[in-house]
């Protein structure tokens, strides 16, 4: 049985009232820049030894208190520091790496040869004492270590006791239920081939089987892939399986089972391995979520008493999915009938959704179904898409407009009425492609199963989008039309990221931006021409590039229109300016501002004019801004501006000249300038 230090008693020892003589050799090396003093005392009834750690420019400088105080015992050792400001903390640093410092214990000298006799004498040691010391530390510290893990080790070990097995038929339900099932043949030109599935190991025949084609088997009925014995190879499955079982108190546990699976040359597997690789127990907060405290098997060390860690197993390739991290997989669902009885969720309907799905996590269903007990309406509606999206879709910000949680029954629920119901199931949306059906019905349009799924199948979820289309045409020829424009647009293009990120709801936006800018234009949109161009891309950027002419030229109408007001607040023509060599265009107006009380606004490179009162880049769009030019040309005392060339560098890098006449203007559109 170790023994602690004990600190509060310590700290009465924490000042000694030692002396230093200034003369010795030692306080004036400076390679030593720590000096240790030692004592050994019984305190609490235990031997003690005490390192006085301190900084030898403080001894120089008169200061006899000690930075640091190490308390050495056999079985323990501690340190208080002391601050300049009389404060004192226990750290649990070792000599090597005090206060942080990469190898300490070589930076310090005992101050006489009495101080490092007692050290040894202590240490019980013939060699360095200070390698001794932070031998012996080094050991505790290890010793610690394995304590503190041991202890959380046996709280796992105790809660893994009650653990039950794994039911007895795994093996045969992961085989049947959870493998990829497979017909091996041989290839016989003429006459049926004699096979032998693997799911219910029967031989069958069949005729005009094709290698890694899909089928059924002739007597289970079972889903296969077709495997010729001549060219399969190695056929090799892993899968992961949940199994859901009663804990200690009334907890629930949900444990992780991998499996492996490999085929060579016989039609029977010669590797079929199942084995548990987590655990996640499950119990139910007063506020009404699921808490999970999750552990992994991993490798034992001599050192440790149980093989299962807690937490969840770390995913080493985090660029990939890591198969034996993964947790989601088949629900064992065999048991789960009586499992579930007399408990908060024997309702939940986690059987019938578990039968469906091909892969999941019991833990968010059964989290989700206490959040939302409306779960068991849409189960048993057979609206199985609706479910997945509340308990793990992107869209919980979506479940209380779409889907009223609240609801008593499946029409409250959904918020349709019952009659729609066939149409639902037929189609199975998630919440998106409900909120759209919910539009439509709304809206005064029937869906029907087709245009549904030709929404859910292209992810279209945008009902705005939806809704200008729809103005001008029907449903069926949106469809009709955005299906041959889509493959248009996949055809003309050779980039596959493209082909990747391009989906038929970005085309859809395409269209509406369209039909926008042609109700700009004044085009006739009710004209097929207008409103089914051959080609929505060509269509689209013609339309861009004219509606970009029209607007550059009703704000340049807009401009001349006031032009006679610019030229009153703006145009300048004086002679009472001095201007000395050397100045630029941008110093001239500088004075100019600062004389007649205009505000100005110059960046930080001070190459271009930004802001005249409160006037200049961007007001009159993104192309818009200050300029000037030195070749004014004016018509009947009034500016020609659309004739002014303007130099090729900013105002600040233009150095003026005799007889040269500068003329700032506002430009609406330097694209479209004739100096662009």
């Amino acid at each position: 049985m170790t023994r602690k230090i004990d600190k509060r008693a310590c700290r009465k020892f924490a000042l000694p009232e030692l002396e230093f003589n200034l003369n010795e050799g030692v306080l004036h090396v400076e390679s030593c820049p720590y000096i240790i003093r030692t004592a050994v005392r019984n305190i609490a009834g235990q031997r003690i030894l005490m390192l006085y750690i301190y900084q030898r420019e403080h001894i120089l400088t008169g200061s006899i208190n000690p930075r640091w105080v190490m308390f050495q015992s056999r079985d323990d050792f501690a340190t208080l520091s002391l601050r300049e400001n009389a404060s004192a903390t226990w750290q649990c640093s070792m000599l090597d790496s005090l206060d942080r410092i990469y190898r300490f214990d070589t930076k310090c000298a005992f101050y006489r040869q009495q101080d490092e006799a007692r050290a040894t004498r202590f240490c019980k040691c013939d060699h360095s004492v200070i390698s001794a010391l932070t031998h012996l530390q080094w050991s505790i510290s290890r010793r610690k270590a394995l304590e503190r893990k041991r202890k959380k080790q046996r709280v796992i070990i105790e809660r893994m006791k009650y653990v039950p097995a794994l039911p007895r038929d795994l093996k045969g339900f992961v085989h049947r239920e959870v493998m990829p099932q497979y017909i091996f043949y041989d290839y016989q030109r003429k006459g049926p081939e004699r096979a032998v599935c693997t799911a219910c190991r029967h031989e069958v025949s069949i005729a005009a089987a094709k290698h890694n084609a899909s089928g059924t088997c002739p007597r289970c009925k079972k889903k296969i892939t077709f495997k010729c014995r001549g060219r399969r190879g190695r056929v090799f499955d892993q899968e992961t399986v949940q199994v859901l079982q009663k804990a200690k108190n009334g907890e629930m546990l949900l444990r992780i089972v991998k499996a492996y699976r490999t085929f060579t040359d016989a039609d029977t597997p010669v590797y079929f391995s199942v084995y548990e690789n987590a655990r996640h127990f499950i119990s139910l907060c007063s506020d009404g979520h699921c808490s999970t405290s999750p552990y992994y098997l991993a490798s034992a060390y001599k050192d440790d008493l149980t093989p299962w860690k807690c937490g969840y197993r770390p995913h080493f390739l985090s660029w990939r999915d890591s198969f034996e991290g993964d947790t989601a997989g088949h629900l064992y669902f065999r048991n789960l009938a009586e499992l579930l009885r007399n408990t908060p969720w024997q309702y939940s309907q986690l059987e019938r959704f578990a039968r469906i799905a091909a892969t999941m996590d019991a833990i968010p269903y059964l989290n989700a179904y206490v959040q939302w007990p409306v779960i068991e309406y849409l189960v048993k509606a057979k609206l199985f898409r609706l479910v997945s999206d509340i308990v793990y879709g992107p869209y919980h910000f979506m479940i209380g407009k779409t889907v009223n949680c609240e609801g008593k029954n499946l029409q409250d629920v959904l918020k349709l009425d019952r009659s729609w119901l066939p149409l639902l199931q037929e189609v199975d949306p998630g919440i998106a492609q409900l909120n759209v059906i919910q539009w439509f019905i709304n809206a005064g349009k029937r869906p029907d199963a087709s245009m549904m799924k030709w929404c859910a199948n292209n992810a279209i979820q945008d009902v705005s989008v939806l809704a200008e289309l729809l103005s001008h045409m029907t449903m069926h020829k949106l469809m009709r039309y955005a299906d041959a424009q889509y493959e248009i647009r996949i055809a003309s293009t050779k980039t596959p990221e493209y082909i990747r990120y391009y989906s038929m709801a970005n085309l859809l936006a395409d269209y509406r931006d369209y039909l926008r800018m042609c109700k700009e234009m004044q085009y006739d949109v009710a004209s097929s021409f207008i409103l089914f161009p051959r080609n929505l891309k060509s269509a689209h950027d013609h339309v861009v590039e004219a509606l970009d002419v029209k607007r550059t030229a009703e704000q340049e109408k807009a401009i001349a229109d006031s032009f006679e007001e610019w030229q009153r607040l703006y145009q300048y023509k004086g002679k009472d300016l001095i201007v000395n060599s050397g100045e630029t265009v941008m110093d001239i107006m500088h004075k100019f501002a600062i004389k007649y009380g205009y505000t100005s606004e110059v960046p930080a490179n001070c190459t271009y004019m930004a802001t005249l009162n409160g006037i200049g880049e961007f007001t009159f769009g993104q192309y818009s801004g200050w300029m000037y030019t030195d070749h004014p040309t004016w018509v009947n005392g009034a500016a020609d501006y659309t004739k002014w060339n303007t130099p090729a560098v900013g105002g600040a890098s233009y150095t003026l000249s005799a007889g040269d006449e500068i003329c700032w203007f506002i430009c609406c559109n330097y694209m479209h300038h004739p100096w662009g």
